[in-house]
């Protein structure tokens, strides 16, 4: 088990740990000197590297996104942290458990999952309920559905993200129907559970977050459409016209054509779904932001790239929701 982490990395100290390696480049330094420049990382941060006289050998025994064990000294460079690598080797993927590299939820997977089949479990018994479960009780796809980021960096993008997201959207959604009665609570919840399903295919999160070549080519809005069209084939007699109308929330759940909705929301349910999708996002992309700046001089943080702006800091007393 990893017990030292980036966090605890400290000037002018030993270092034996594991970490991934987030970057990999070849350099030369200004006196000649071919070195390899690294960033490794785990959970609680990332640190960059180098590794001076090394072999063929070495270089080629690790890629970025492996896990790798390191012996070095940790040394200040103009002001800032980094590793002087001694010795360096590949992990085997048997010896490695991602919660300890990759950010991730501060909840527990098992926990949200088991709580979002138990919100799923007890609406009535309707095709929209058999739908849901028939994803959810999928082992395959909720052994990736427990762990998928929600993007690679605007929101969400740790492990768990998705089901963190749609977890806190599940709990918004029921408040907004509360308010608003009339609105179909059973549709507004299969759309907010299916609406990022295909985030589990468009992401690969086995190592670093990277797009997965389909994910590249299709995207999640079609990934999720087709998952959920071959779930609803599976299940006799589904409504023609609700599988229209679900199929219309995934397509629309974007809001405008400029953002990626093939279809602009066209009714309450699919309405809701956009803004909550939207809110809990750009929410979150706005805390994590306060979260990074922390220490940041000003009264203002530094400019949000998936935002596009700077945000204004919350008063001292109370603090960033941290």
């Amino acid at each position: 088990m990893k017990q030292t982490f980036v966090k605890d990395l400290a000037p002018d100290s030993p270092v034996r740990s594991t970490f991934l390696v987030k970057s990999k480049e070849r350099k030369m330094a200004s006196n000649g000197a071919a070195y390899l420049d690294l960033i490794f990382q785990d959970t609680t941060g990332a640190i960059p590297a180098k590794l001076w006289d090394y072999s063929e050998r070495t270089t080629s025994a690790f890629e970025v996104d492996d896990v790798v064990q390191v012996e070095g000294h940790v040394e200040s460079y103009r002001g800032t942290a980094q590793i002087r690598v001694r010795k360096v080797a590949r992990c085997a993927p048997e010896e490695v458990d991602l919660f300890d590299y990759l950010p991730r939820t501060q909840g527990n997977p098992e926990e949200m999952y088991a709580a979002l089949l138990e919100r799923v479990r007890g609406t009535g018994e309707t095709p929209l309920r058999a739908l849901l479960l028939a994803v959810l009780e999928d082992a395959t796809i909720a052994e990736r559905f427990k762990l998928a980021p929600a993007a690679m960096s605007y929101h969400h993008a740790f492990l768990g993200g998705l089901l963190e997201h749609v977890s806190s959207l599940i709990a918004l959604a029921d408040r907004v129907v509360d308010h608003y009665p009339w609105l179909r609570r059973d549709l507004v919840l299969a759309g907010l559970v299916l609406h990022d399903l295909g985030k589990i295919e468009e992401l690969n999160f086995a190592r670093g977050f990277r797009y997965s070549t389909r994910g590249q080519l299709v995207g999640h809005i079609t990934i999720a459409l087709e998952m959920v069209q071959e779930k609803m084939r599976q299940i006799p007699g589904f409504p023609a016209e609700l599988k229209d109308q679900l199929e219309h929330i995934i397509l629309s759940h974007h809001g405008k054509l400029e953002f990626g909705s093939p279809k602009e929301p066209m009714f309450p349910e699919a309405l809701v779904v956009h803004y909550l999708d939207d809110l809990d996002s750009k929410l979150e992309a706005m805390r994590e932001q306060y979260a990074a700046d922390q220490d940041h001089a000003g009264d203002w943080t530094g400019r949000n790239p998936a935002l596009k702006r700077e945000l204004l800091k919350p008063p001292k007393d109370q603090g960033s929701g941290e």
